[in-house]
């Protein structure tokens, strides 16, 4: 097995090589991609994966086995020490900080914890971002309208975070990260800190956006939730991708 001082072999530049042409098909493609935080150990290592334009794949795993880290490295919250990662044709390792927030307009992601503004009424916390990259309003309320309806929270639109249950909470923060009509959701554990009701809920709302032709890639442990939607699945395990399922 490669170690993580081993100079490059020539499998792995052949990768690296082949990997500038990212395929028009892939929304993603990772060729060879490793990790490393501070104190030195690799938390990715050998990482190679494709995931098709419209396709909706699960990464999961056991706890820290990397699966927010890869995640990161998706939207550019994590640079890759080793590797390319494409993101929609373009190699996200060599983009300056400008052309990556602009790369960023294009992912929609959702984190587990809903990071909801408490004192925002729904239709608030969904139309925020649309007025920091320069929307306008009328065109706002129009976006914020079409994903309220889109997650079934229409009528909800002037309820403060507090007076919804976990699930409407997550739908909200869903509805957040599709207003922009990213071509790419991710999504970090979303149905961690709900229960299996809700749980489903908010995968039938994945599954519609999918339908809608949105890559839909989304990190979890919970079995549950992916017998229930039924697609690919990528495992990690010690920071290596050990088993690619249907």
């Amino acid at each position: 097995m490669q170690t993580p001082s081993s100079p490059r072999t020539k499998p792995a530049a052949r990768r690296a090589a082949a990997a500038e042409a990212a395929p028009s098909q892939d929304m993603i493609r990772l060729a060879n991609v490793w990790k490393r935080y501070e104190h030195g150990r690799f938390v990715l290592q050998t990482i190679d994966l494709q995931v098709g334009r419209g396709e909706f794949v699960f990464i999961t795993g056991p706890s820290g086995a990397g699966k927010t880290t890869l995640l990161s490295l998706l939207y550019g919250a994590e640079i890759a020490d080793r590797g390319q990662v494409f993101i929609a044709g373009r190699n996200i390792t060599r983009l300056r900080r400008k052309e990556l927030s602009h790369l960023r307009r294009g992912i929609g992601v959702v984190f587990q914890d809903f990071k909801l503004l408490p004192r925002r009424t729904v239709f608030e916390n969904i139309a925020f971002c649309q007025r920091a990259i320069g929307v306008s309003a009328r065109e706002a309320r129009r976006r914020v309208y079409a994903v309220l309806k889109l997650v079934s929270l229409a009528e909800k639109r002037d309820l403060y975070p507090r007076f919804l249950s976990g699930g409407e909470q997550q739908r909200v923060a869903i509805a957040r990260a599709l207003v922009n009509r990213p071509p790419l959701l991710i999504a970090d554990e979303p149905t961690g800190n709900l229960d299996p009701e809700m749980a489903n809920e908010v995968m039938d709302v994945f599954k519609e956006v999918n339908r809608l032709a949105t890559t839909v890639v989304v990190a979890t442990h919970d079995r549950s939730v992916i017998e229930y939607v039924g697609s690919r699945t990528v495992r990690l395990e010690f920071g290596q991708i050990m088993k690619v399922g249907a």
